[in-house]
């Protein structure tokens, strides 16, 4: 990847702050009184969900024509675009259409392949994360540092219940059984970005899970790298932007919880 100036680094985080504190408003505005749309048993989306990838579309077209954008509601951007803008307009949609509080935007951009800006933003919360590759990662504008947590005994995990809807997943259940005997707590909470977050901060020792796509992981996994973590793929190689398992954690923590992942 060539040489990223201190212009264009300002103008992308601009727009990326503009882009999720915007969708974060919808989702306020609109929080209680969202139409839900079933695209499966239990797969749902919303208006908002919509209206707010569509706002995120329409300024980065605006402010960097030529820039595609990648969303999990439609948008297709080609995954080979120089520059891709991956937007999840509302993770943790089931949370949201029930008045649960954790959901959030998520926001990246990859240059060439690699990502450099991301962005997460709970307006419930009123939390935002941001990450620069190679200047670190920050909430609400203060820097942020994984835990330093070293013994799974003493380490909270964040991971899915069930990877395929209403069917329950046998193996993801034995999986978070032992995890279960080996830590200190266990929590799934219906929103990937948040969790990645989570991690990053330091609430979180760890996260894993799989069937996901990048607009779950791409921001949260370079906040968590840039707050001094660790990810990977559940086979322990680089995390795949593409991929669809996830593992993240303190660093220290890492080749504890692959191990349990992998079990």
């Amino acid at each position: 990847m060539r040489p990223l100036g201190d212009a264009e680094r300002s103008s992308w985080k601009e727009t990326a702050l503009l882009a999720v504190r915007g969708a974060g408003q919808i989702q306020l505005e609109r929080f209680g009184t969202a139409s839900v749309e079933r695209k499966g048993l239990a797969d749902i989306t919303t208006d908002v969900d919509g209206a707010c990838e569509r706002y995120v579309v329409e300024l980065v077209h605006e402010r960097h024509p030529g820039h595609e954008v990648l969303g999990e509601e439609g948008s297709a951007g080609p995954v080979g675009a120089s520059h891709l803008w991956i937007v999840d307009p509302l993770d943790g949609t089931k949370n949201y259409a029930h008045g649960y509080a954790r959901s959030c935007i998520s926001l990246a951009l990859a240059v060439d392949g690699d990502v450099v800006l991301g962005a997460v933003f709970s307006a419930r919360a009123g939390e935002l994360f941001l990450a620069e590759k190679g200047r670190g990662a920050t909430l609400n504008g203060s820097p942020i540092h994984v835990s330093g947590t070293e013994t799974l005994e003493r380490a909270m995990v964040a991971s899915a219940l069930t990877y395929s809807g209403r069917g329950a997943d046998r193996a993801q259940l034995e999986r978070l059984a032992q995890f279960l005997e080996a830590v200190e707590a266990v929590r799934s909470d219906g929103c990937a970005a948040l969790d990645l977050c989570d991690v990053a901060c330091g609430r979180f020792d760890a996260y894993f899970e799989r069937g996901l796509h990048a607009w779950d992981t791409a921001a949260g996994a370079l906040l968590v790298e840039e707050a001094g973590g660790r990810v990977s793929s559940s086979q322990g190689g680089p995390h795949n932007l593409f991929g669809r398992d996830t593992v993240a954690t303190n660093g220290r923590l890492h080749a504890v919880v692959l191990a349990l992942v992998a079990a």
